[in-house]
């Protein structure tokens, strides 16, 4: 079993080696910073989408400088939201949204204290968040996407304030109803072959549509347009001459994650960009209103074993969430430990299904709980860690939740 790296505050118990989450690809260096110590820089992308399709709020930073916890609120046009991902090149940040009536906030954090390469790659924004636009959008309008800065709190360490913050709010433009967009990347993440086939979900795509994946090639024999919502490609990331149509077969393995999503129409030179994230099938909701608000924002860490702290007062409360996006089932179990690490309660199990069983047959699940209001109602005082741990099958991802349903918020909790 397994264990994985980081921080979740309080005292906790790993199991076994450490593991280690799929490498990323060598970043292209980044510009000297020039903004004065105890300052960070912050700007959401400008995006143009039509229509019915999906607007991706994109937070990025204006020049390198390490994140290593922080949060902000998001000023975003009124609608749902369908998911929140967090990128950093070591793949070990994490964090939560909380999407309520009020508003929407959102938390992140790096265990990579005192160095957090979180925010160092101004390439990939540090936040993304994807949510779909009304169907009646008039072609068009625009209107300033961004966050509330007065609202924004950054740290360079988990120390270390960030004083001073620099801000440039973006652009939604509602484009031409008949322009493409991108709706879903499968997979949407992971460590990828060379070779691999990538599903670019969306609409209006046409034999003048385009795509581009940043960090890698598409040669033009390796792209097949299915049909007006669906154009699969196959990968190519070895050495490509310039104009070839062919991929030489020679390739490395390509980290998907966080990368950058292109279509683009040839004809009006219309382009939508998405960046793309592993997501699941919510299975069930919980007890606990605030905890149905949630939307993690899972590391690229995958477990076998984990703990957080087990906190249960009067009005704060633990959570673990979960995600599966393998091809098969995982079991699941889940224990509350008493100090010395003896099991204190029955332990819950479920299956947490994988692609091939799970209810859209392109995406996994994924389960997000309060600990004690879900699973265990009765738990004794002396419990003080939560243990989840796969039974069988592969690894799946895993975050802890430290909610206070009194303050509404709901903060990450990196497992151990």
């Amino acid at each position: 079993m397994a264990a994985a790296i980081g921080c979740g505050g309080g005292s906790v118990s790993a199991f076994g080696p450490t593991p280690t989450p799929n490498p990323s690809p060598s970043p292209v260096p980044s510009p000297t910073p020039t903004l004065p110590q105890g300052t960070i820089g912050l700007k959401v992308l400008d995006t143009s989408v039509p229509p019915g399709g999906i607007f991706q709020w994109q937070l990025s930073n204006t020049e390198p400088k390490p994140i290593g916890h922080g949060s902000t609120r998001p000023q975003v046009p009124t609608g749902p939201v369908r998911g929140v991902a967090v990128n950093d090149p070591s793949g070990h940040a994490a964090g939560i949204a909380v999407v309520a009536p009020s508003g929407i906030t959102i938390q992140i954090k790096s265990p990579d204290d005192p160095n957090p390469l979180l925010g160092t790659n101004v390439d990939y924004p540090v936040v993304t968040m994807s949510m779909p636009l009304s169907a009646s959008a008039t072609p068009g309008a625009t209107s300033t996407i961004g966050i509330d800065t007065g609202s924004t709190t950054l740290f360079q360490n988990n120390s270390t304030q960030y004083t001073t913050l620099e801000f440039n709010p973006g652009t939604l433009t509602i484009a031409p109803s008949a322009s493409p967009f991108v709706s879903d990347v499968i997979p949407g993440g992971g460590l990828l072959a060379d070779r691999s086939s990538i599903r670019i979900l969306g609409a209006n795509f046409d034999a003048n549509t385009r795509v581009s994946i940043e960090g890698t090639t598409i040669v033009p024999s390796e792209v097949t347009l299915v049909s007006a919502s669906e154009i699969d490609v196959k990968i190519c990331n070895g050495t490509v001459a310039d104009g070839a149509a062919t991929c030489p077969n020679n390739g490395t393995n390509f980290q998907l994650d966080g990368e950058r999503v292109r279509v683009k129409n040839q004809a009006t030179n219309f382009v939508n960009e998405y960046y793309s994230y592993p997501r699941a099938d919510d299975a069930g909701s919980s007890s606990t209103g605030l905890v149905n608000e949630v939307h993690p924002m899972y590391s690229r860490q995958t477990y076998l074993s984990a703990t957080i702290p087990f906190v249960h007062s009067s009005t704060q409360f633990t959570g673990l969430s979960l995600q599966n996006t393998n091809a098969l089932d995982s079991g699941i179990k889940v224990e509350l430990l008493d100090a010395g690490n003896n099991s204190v309660a029955t332990p819950v199990t479920f299956l947490l299904q994988g692609i091939n069983n799970g209810p859209s047959s392109v995406r996994g699940t994924k389960i997000t709980r309060d600990v004690l209001a879900d699973w265990f109602p009765s738990a004794p005082a002396s419990a003080t860690t939560v243990r989840v741990t796969v039974t069988s099958g592969p690894a799946v991802q895993a975050l802890g939740m430290l909610g206070d349903t009194s303050a509404g918020t709901v903060a990450p909790v990196i497992p151990q």
